[in-house]
This record gives structure tokens, sequence and C-alpha cells, in this order.
């Protein structure tokens, strides 16, 4: 019976120890049989935005030993994808020869760039956007869940609900300045998802993503890059960096705001919390022959830097 697990934290999106998002990454040995009360548990003691549980394979009968399952877990709830540990456990287990993993919402392959540092991974995505905003419910709404600032009130009411999972989905909360996104701050959802999410894609994580265009360019060739502030805001704490709404608000802007079909997206957040972490989404879009674009490609990128290593005692069945 396993009695001890190892472990390890890794800031990510950043190099700078203690900046970036922290992340715990448990290993799992190969045999072992955890339950899923014993990981939550484990996740709530790192109590951290997420923890990564990485089933370990015995290397003498690794049938692909280029793979490794992984589950990502918030201190609440088990996620299905998520950003940040997405990065972080694919920037650990690089070293490894690791080049894809398997997660709950489906293999993502990973790449590194030897040149610039940054581990890449290709996200799943199921985009949709939802076609309801706060602004059509806005009478059955909790009110003091909304900002007592009326221009962010007012952004917060016309705000895009967009999924880039089915089950991650975020109202993607556009704000014209810095200044007011220095004002936004955690709180309880307005609504519940179900009384605002169309059917099918209401049993979802849902949060508000602000963010402030801080501009864009085009090179010489056309590429496009787009440079944004964001912050990231539950119903109690605010996350130092979010890959997966990052990729949900490239991919919006991709297809709502942009004609070119390959776009960089060059996100900065955390800055508030003293915490700068800087994420890179590539978007690849495509148009189908019913003229509609559609997402083909969503690659998220970053950087991380070990901080803690160490074992933890297994919780009781």
């Amino acid at each position: 019976m396993v009695t001890h697990l190892k472990f390890v934290t890794l800031d990510v999106f950043t190099t700078t120890p203690f900046k970036g998002n922290p992340l715990g990454i448990v290993h799992l040995p190969p045999g072992s049989h955890i339950s899923q009360t014993q990981k939550q548990t484990i996740a709530r003691e790192f109590n951290l935005s997420e923890t990564v549980f990485v089933h370990d394979v015995d290397p003498s009968n690794d049938s692909d030993p280029h793979s490794r399952r992984i589950d990502i877990f918030m201190t609440s709830r088990e996620l299905p994808f998520a950003g940040h540990p997405t990065i972080g456990t694919a920037n650990y287990l690089h070293v490894q020869g690791i080049k894809k993993l398997i997660t709950k919402a489906g293999p993502i392959p990973i790449r590194f760039s030897s040149e610039e540092g940054i581990v890449s991974a290709a996200i799943p995505h199921d985009t949709h956007l939802n076609s309801r905003v706060f602004g059509d419910i806005e009478s059955t709404l909790r009110v003091a869940s909304l900002h007592p600032t009326s221009e962010i009130r007012s952004a917060e009411l016309e705000a895009p609900l967009f999924s880039i999972v089915n089950g991650m989905t975020f109202a993607l909360v556009c704000l014209p300045c810095l200044d007011l996104l220095s004002k936004v701050s955690p709180g309880a959802f307005p609504c519940a998802p179900r009384d605002v999410i169309d059917a099918g894609w209401s049993e979802t994580f849902i949060a508000r993503y602000y963010y402030v265009l801080i501009g864009t360019s085009l090179s010489g060739s056309g590429a496009r890059t787009v440079k944004l502030r964001t912050r990231m805001m539950e119903e109690r704490i605010e996350d130092s960096a979010t890959g997966s709404a990052a990729c949900a608000l490239a991919s919006f802007l991709a297809l709502r705001e942009y004609s070119e079909t390959q776009i960089l997206f060059e996100i900065t957040q955390g800055v508030e919390l003293g915490r700068r972490s800087d994420i890179v989404v590539e978007v690849r879009v495509e148009v189908g022959e019913d003229g509609k674009k559609r997402v083909k490609e969503v690659q998220l990128g970053g950087k991380a830097r070990q901080i803690m290593e160490g074992t933890l005692v297994v919780p009781p069945v």
C-alpha cells in the first residue's frame, strides 16, 4: 500500500520565482489506487488554484513512453482541462521525453521551442458562443454580484459567454482602460449557469475574465500580434494566470474581431496580484463551405520554474 507520494510545485507562465501561477504536481506510482476523494483532499491541502496528478508508468512496461495521463483538480472539483496545469506539467515532463498529455478533455500534444524556451500545447477545443448574455436576464440576476461601477457593470451585462470546451465557460468582459481593470474584484457569479447558459452546455465551470486591449500590430508578412492585459475572477479568488480563459478569449477574438486566419495573442495577467504571468496563445481559424469561421487550432504557450519538491502523506480512505 502506498503511504507517501512525491510532489513538486512550479510557478507557471514565468521564469521568475514566486511570480506566475503556482501549481502542484503529484506523482501517482504505477499500480497505486488513489480515490477521487483522496485526490480532492490533497488538492485542498495544497490550496492552489489547481493540482495535477500524474499517472506514472513502470519504465519496463511502458507501452507509450511519450505520453502520460493526468488528472486536474481545483480545491473543490475535478476539471476536464485547464491551461496553466497543462503548461506547467508539460514544462515539467518534457525533459523526460513526454510529448503528449492525456486529459479528461482529450489528448494534448506538446512541443518545446529550444530557441524561445517555451513549451506549447495543442489545446482541445469545442468552442461555443452562448446565445444569451447577462443583460438578457438582468431582472433575475443577483444585483449585488455585478460591479457597482456603472461602466464595468454595463460591460458585464454585455459580455459574451464563451466556452473553449464543454465544461469551461467564461464571461469575456471587455474594459476600455487599465484604470477600470484595476477596480474589478472576486465575487459571486450573478446567476447559476443553467439560468443563462444554453442547454447542453450549462454543466460547466464558469468565471469572469476581464480584459483590456493594449495594442495590435501587423508584421511585414501580414501576421497579426494582439497584446492584452487580463484578470480572472471567481467567487472568492483572483487567479494569477488562466490558460483556459486565455484560450477562450483568444479564440473568441480570432473568430469575431480579426480577419486573419492566424493570430498571435500575448496576454499579461496577474500584475495586480504581484504575480505577473506571460501567456502566449496562437489561434488558427478556417472558413467552412458554409462561409462560417471555425477554430482550427489553438496553441497555448508559456514557461515555468520549479520551486519546491518533497513527499506528502496519502490521506486515509
